[in-house]
């Protein structure tokens, strides 16, 4: 047994140094980005909350991220697909503190939202930009290392920056006597302030002098209608995923706090304990991956998070609760970087930026609509009703993606791979 896993640990290490330096360069700008969203995850409905709105307006802001995001995932993987990754990683790396700092400190509701939805749209470009990349940066062998090992180190990002934002609301308040407002202001800010270091490995990546022709993406309204199945048996089920995530994930900070009365630098801990069982999770997907394959590493893992998001919705007993939300975030985070590697090789390279956007898109748009119905929901009805219904819509998008992919894949003495004849091609 011992000397199984001492095997596969090697085999794991080699696996990780066939990375190459543009994708260890990415990989570093993440980092710096994660601190930054980790920041505005922790941080910002409890801000709001501190300046007396409700989860109906906090619900409506947050929407705000994901609709631009949504307005600009597609028109982005065009751009990406005919101008240079790099200034436009540069650029969408400043804009998006600059409107998250308009964000922080505007004084009306308006300014906020508007601020936020810029915010989403810059954010955007990053994200549509990695899974391409990844994909033109790796070969298949450490391909799935590298996605996990990317939303991983996102995680980690996450752990430091939720000890480290929620415990600075605390020194700035008790330490150098700022009210809470601007406590959480000045935290905030910090955070903010992390993602200009991405522009340091970003300025470094080394990229083609023209964009090759096979990475151009020429749609067609043929072409779109010969794919419209297959992309929607890939798309929708991550919609109705993410609008059971919308439902409550952005709220998981104020559970804590209304439920069980904890404190910013409290829930800055269980964030960061979360995020380290999550990172526990990730980076064991590859292993699971080579074993059963990446759908069913998939479903599997987001059905297992099922009873302990009821014990969330249920149980008033903190420890209990507590253990529940560790478990929740390392299994259904585990898939998420395996859904995105699979989709990416279900499709031809020139397609890569697209179905990523796409699959963004589907996220996004879900996010759009159910932070603020799930705002609603929890104003008026409480957090158990929120968890319910998130929990019937992850079993409808695990049954789904099963259906259509359970027989998607073969394996090789390298671990699975997605059969030709299930590649779609237009």
């Amino acid at each position: 047994m011992i000397a199984q896993i001492k095997k596969g640990a090697v085999t794991y290490l080699k696996d990780l140094r066939l990375l190459t330096p543009n994708a260890r360069k990415y990989l570093t700008g993440s980092f710096f980005i994660a601190m930054t969203f980790s920041s505005f995850m922790l941080l910002l409905n409890l801000y709001l909350r501190e300046r007396s709105y409700g989860e109906a307006d906090i619900g409506s802001i947050l929407s705000a991220g994901a609709i631009g995001m949504t307005l600009v995932s597609v028109p982005g993987a065009l751009i990406l697909s005919r101008v240079k990754l790099k200034p436009i990683l540069l650029t969408a790396n400043i804009m998006y503190p600059i409107f998250g700092l308009i964000a922080v400190y505007s004084l009306n509701f308006w300014a906020i939202w508007f601020a936020y939805l810029f915010a989403g749209m810059s954010m955007a470009f990053f994200r549509v930009a990695s899974s391409p990349f990844f994909m033109r940066n790796s070969s298949p062998k450490e391909r799935p290392y590298l996605f996990s090992l990317s939303f991983g180190i996102m995680v980690i990002a996450g752990t430091i920056g939720s000890f480290a934002f929620g415990n600075l609301v605390h020194f700035f308040a008790d330490n150098l006597g700022y009210d809470s407002i601007w406590a959480h202001r000045l935290a905030m800010t910090v955070g903010i302030s992390m993602s200009l270091f991405a522009l340091i490995p970003f300025s470094l990546l080394k990229m083609p002098k023209k964009i090759p022709a096979e990475d151009k993406l020429n749609l067609s309204k043929k072409m779109l209608l010969s794919m419209k199945g297959k992309l929607l048996r890939l798309t929708l089920p991550y919609f109705v995923v993410g609008t059971g995530a919308g439902m409550i994930i952005p709220f998981l900070n104020l559970f804590f706090r209304d439920r069980f009365g904890q404190s910013p630098d409290e829930i800055g801990y269980y964030f960061g304990v979360v995020n380290l069982t999550m990172f526990i999770g990730v980076m064991a997907g590859p292993v699971l991956v080579k074993k059963i394959g990446m759908v069913r590493t998939m479903v599997y893992s987001q059905l297992a998070s099922i009873p302990f998001m009821l014990i969330l919705a249920y149980s008033y007993y903190f420890p209990l609760v507590f253990v529940a939300f560790l478990f929740r975030g390392a299994l259904m985070n585990m898939g998420h970087p395996i859904g995105n590697n699979f989709a990416m090789e279900m499709v031809p390279k020139s397609f890569h930026g697209i179905v990523n956007a796409l699959l963004m898109l589907a996220w996004t748009s879900s996010w759009m609509v159910s932070t603020k119905i799930g705002g609603i929901v929890i104003e008026n009805y409480g957090y158990t009703l929120s968890l319910n219904i998130a929990i019937v819509l992850y079993v409808i998008s695990s049954v789904m993606y099963f259906i259509s992919f359970r027989n998607s894949e073969k394996h090789t003495p390298d671990g699975f791979v997605v059969k030709p004849d299930f590649k779609m091609t237009p």
